[in-house]
């Protein structure tokens, strides 16, 4: 029997180097998607791209990852939809910052057209 996930993150940052995404890797291993065989970090040349549907998900800790390594130079996003709660949360890396903002889905899908 299959269920829906009850979190859903997606995002990427560029560029990384072998630190940053090893420090990445370390805070995404906790993680504990629906499906094994699909890994919740890849690197594409200087990127790297997050990819997660499941049961639990540690935002904090990435974001804490993030942190320690963005500079100017660094562009990027993770959003984070938490389907129980039916809500976006935005994390946008700019800048050397990480900026978050939240929106209930309904507001997001109607913004988008959907």
């Amino acid at each position: 029997m299959s269920r829906e996930p009850l979190l859903k993150v997606y995002g990427h940052v560029f560029p990384v180097t072998d630190a940053f995404y090893e420090d990445l890797a370390r805070a995404c291993a906790g993680a504990l998607p629906d499906a094994d065989d699909i890994p919740v970090l890849e690197r594409d040349g200087d990127m790297a791209r997050i990819s997660f549907e499941g049961v639990y998900f540690p935002v904090d800790e990435v974001l804490e990852a993030l942190a320690r390594h963005l500079g100017p130079e660094h562009k990027g996003k993770l959003d984070v939809l938490d389907m129980e709660g039916w809500r976006l949360t935005r994390h946008v890396l700019a800048e050397g910052s990480i900026h978050s903002s939240s929106a209930p889905l309904n507001n997001v899908l109607d913004y988008s057209g959907h």
